[in-house]
């Protein structure tokens, strides 16, 4: 397989972080991809520092794209500024950590034509999403939950936001609930922030304090004194 330039649409979260390990396999990833829209200070689930420090550990150029333009559809403003961003870095391939078509292919019609699309774990199995995640040693952190998607149930968002993601939480919290809840969250029942994965943070770990939040149906981590950290 030819490498190709590659950036990866990131948010910081357990899928798009995976989709980039995948893709570090056969490619050569130079820029990591936050799509913003514009005016824009922080999402709920991804905090914008912490995507900043992820990317400084991580050692890939990091670049923030505004999208919204008055008279445009969102759909033409990606479009330009995938065309943009494709040709100010010489790219081949735009990654994402796409698991369900959960906005119409919203990503294919953005990129069509203009640059290919990876979406390396694509319909994979949520039980091994999770253990290919735990065998390579990812510490996860869920920083928000749809206190709606779980059943309009506070106290449990209150056990998901702020705990680690791991097999004990997928035992004890998530396959219990299989039939309601997505292992992945990809229904939006929750999201996580990747704290550390060795070797592809180069040593470092991101700490931070934090407190629950309540915005509307949300249930989030507000994040206070994130720090990059040595671990080496």
């Amino acid at each position: 397989m030819t490498s190709k330039r590659a950036a990866i649409s990131f948010t910081g979260g357990k899928d798009c972080t995976l989709a980039l390990c995948l893709t570090k396999e056969t490619h050569d990833v130079v820029l990591l991809v936050t799509f913003v829209p514009k005016n824009f200070t922080s999402f709920k689930a991804h905090s914008l520092e912490l995507i900043k420090l992820q990317a400084k550990a991580l050692d890939i150029p990091h670049v923030l794209v505004e999208i919204g333009e008055e008279g445009k559809t969102h759909l033409q403003c990606y479009r330009e500024k995938i065309a943009e961003v494709k040709q100010l870095y010489n790219l081949d391939l735009l990654v994402t950590g796409d698991i369900l078509n959960v906005c119409d292919n919203f990503m294919a019609k953005a990129t069509q034509d203009i640059i290919d699309l990876s979406c390396p774990i694509w319909a994979i199995d949520r039980r091994k999403l999770m253990e290919t995640l735990f065998e390579r040693q990812f510490e996860l952190l869920i920083t928000c939950a749809s206190i709606k998607k779980l059943g309009d149930d506070e106290e449990l968002a209150r056990k998901f936001v702020g705990s680690k993601l791991t097999r004990d939480f997928v035992k004890d919290m998530l396959e219990p609930r299989e039939a309601d809840v997505d292992m992945g969250g990809e229904l939006g029942e929750f999201h996580t922030m990747v704290l550390t994965v060795p070797g592809l943070y180069n040593g470092h770990r991101i700490e931070y304090d934090g407190l629950q939040t309540i915005e509307g149906e949300y249930m989030f981590v507000e994040f206070k004194n994130i720090r990059l950290v040595s671990v080496s």
